[in-house]
C-alpha cells in the first residue's frame, strides 16, 4: 500500500511539473507582447530621424568615396579612382550644358556625351533639354542620345544633331549607321548618306 502511495505521488508530480512550466510561460508572454512593439517603435522613429540616405536626398554635385566594385547608382559618375577606392559624383539635375571629367570606364549618365578624351579620363556633357537643331562634336563611341542623328565624321570624332521637337516635314542628311529616330523616314540614300524626312 505504501509502495503504491509512493507511485501515484511521484506520477503527479511529473504531470505537474510541466503544466506549472506551461503556466508560467503563458504568464510571461503577455508581458512580452507589450514590450516587443515599443522597442520597434523606437527603431522606427529613430531611423526615421536619421533619414535612411538615398540617391533622392542627394544633390547635384555630392561627392562620396566608394570601394572598387561598388555599384554606382544611376546618373553617378566616378571621378577619381585612388587605391581600392572611387570617388562618385553625383550628376542628377546637372544644367543642360554642364562638363566634367570622368574615369575612363565611368558609367556615363542618359542623354550625356563624350566631347573629348586624355589619358585615362572622358569629358562629358549633359545634352539633356538641349534645343531642338542644338549641334556638338562628339568622340566615336560616345552614346547618342534618343532622337539624336549623325550628321557629319571626321577622323575619331561624330557632328551629332538633336532633332527631338522637330517640325513635321523636316528632312536631314545624316551619315550611313546614324540612329534614326521615332517618327522619321528615310526618302533617299546616296554614297555615305541618308536623307531622313520627319512624318510625325
Amino acid at each position: 500500500m505504501f509502495k503504491k502511495a509512493l507511485v501515484i505521488l511521484t506520477l503527479s508530480s511529473v504531470v505537474a511539473v510541466p503544466n506549472l512550466a506551461a503556466t508560467a510561460q503563458g504568464a510571461a508572454l503577455p508581458l512580452q507582447g507589450k514590450t516587443t512593439p515599443y522597442v520597434t517603435s523606437d527603431i522606427q522613429k529613430d531611423w526615421k530621424k536619421k533619414d535612411a540616405p538615398t540617391s533622392k536626398n542627394k544633390a547635384f554635385g555630392e561627392e562620396i568615396w566608394v570601394m572598387l566594385g561598388s555599384p554606382i547608382p544611376s546618373g553617378w559618375v566616378v571621378v577619381r579612382s585612388s587605391g581600392n577606392m572611387n570617388l562618385i559624383k553625383n550628376l542628377n539635375n546637372a544644367p543642360s550644358g554642364y562638363e566634367v571629367w570622368v574615369m575612363l570606364g565611368s558609367p556615363i549618365p542618359t542623354g550625356w556625351v563624350i566631347t573629348r578624351s586624355s589619358g585615362n579620363m572622358n569629358f562629358i556633357r549633359n545634352l539633356n533639354n538641349a534645343p531642338s537643331g542644338y549641334e556638338v562634336w562628339v568622340m566615336l563611341g560616345s552614346p547618342i542620345p534618343d532622337g539624336w542623328v549623325i550628321t557629319r565624321s571626321s577622323g575619331d570624332m561624330n557632328f551629332i544633331r538633336n532633332l527631338n521637337n522637330a517640325p513635321s516635314g523636316q528632312e536631314v542628311w545624316v551619315m550611313l549607321g546614324s540612329p534614326i529616330p521615332d517618327g522619321w523616314t528615310i526618302i533617299r540614300s546616296t554614297g555615305t548618306m541618308n536623307l531622313i524626312r520627319h512624318i510625325g
